[in-house]
């Protein structure tokens, strides 16, 4: 796959660095462990469904603003389009992320540069 720039909801978001993108598949469920030790899972769907994590490390304050921004918009939309930085397109939400958080780490004559993690989960 092509390495592309991530965008959510129609907003480009800022390049992410060599590490900061995670894409985990995961299946929705449940799974018990039986008396006998046998596991017993039950899925909501056979569907194999992504999770996504995007970091990224020193971002001025206005790439900052355009990934909250992009996050609030789909929040109160309840959902919106990714496309990862792997090139794929999904329809996705919030993973239970109703904070986000800049860690502030520089402070320079141009302004603040700081740290942020966000997660989303396909829907």
């Amino acid at each position: 796959m092509a390495i592309t720039t991530p965008v959510l909801g129609g907003t480009t978001l800022p390049q992410v660095g060599a590490d900061g993108y995670d894409e985990r598949p995961l299946l929705r469920g449940v799974q018990t462990t039986m008396a006998n030790g046998a596991l017993a899972t039950d899925l909501t769907s056979s569907t194999v469904k992504r999770k996504f994590e995007l970091r990224w490390k020193l971002l001025s304050e206005a790439e900052a603003s355009t990934v909250v921004s992009a996050w609030s918009a789909m929040v109160v939309a309840g959902s919106a389009a990714f496309t990862s930085p792997l090139g794929g397109t999904y329809t996705v939400t919030h993973d239970d992320q109703l904070e986000l958080t800049t860690i502030w780490q520089k402070l320079t004559r141009t302004g603040a540069l700081g740290d942020l993690t966000l997660r989303l989960q396909e829907v």
